[in-house]
């Protein structure tokens, strides 16, 4: 079995938890262990409050070593919301594991869904950012 198969495996499934295991926390442990990248912490108090984590996630220094792509590549960070500049989710893009998205959420916890069924079943724009 390989890394990510093995990383899939161990997560997947696993129920969320706004201090333990939320989107955040999923997708930077993803973007460290997958791909070799690190992402800041996230504040736990940003967890509960949409707005305070829409503006954190636009605004965050560490936003600037990222960029925006069209079409997402394998380990591109996916923040999704309904207005841009204003996501409050995010995931990670799993080109290798049939183009699926890596997040976690409070009603189904660790899991993969597809851009076209997180684009329809919550109505969230998908962006795409890889390293600048």
């Amino acid at each position: 079995m390989n890394a990510r198969a093995a990383f899939l495996r161990r997560w997947r499934g696993t129920p969320y938890d706004k201090v333990e295991c939320n989107c955040w926390w999923l997708a930077a442990l993803a973007q460290a262990e997958l791909f070799g990248r690190t992402l800041p912490a996230a504040d736990p108090a940003l967890v509960a409050d949409l707005r305070a984590r829409a503006e954190a996630m636009a605004t965050h220094p560490a936003r600037a070593e990222w960029r925006e792509i069209p079409v997402p590549v394998d380990g591109a960070m996916v923040l999704m919301g309904k207005v841009a500049g204003a996501e409050t989710h995010c995931g990670v893009y799993l080109a290798q594991d049939g183009g699926l998205i890596l997040h976690t959420d409070e009603r189904h916890g660790v899991v993969l869904d597809s851009p076209l069924e997180l684009a329809a079943a919550k109505r969230w724009r998908l962006t795409y950012l890889i390293p600048a």
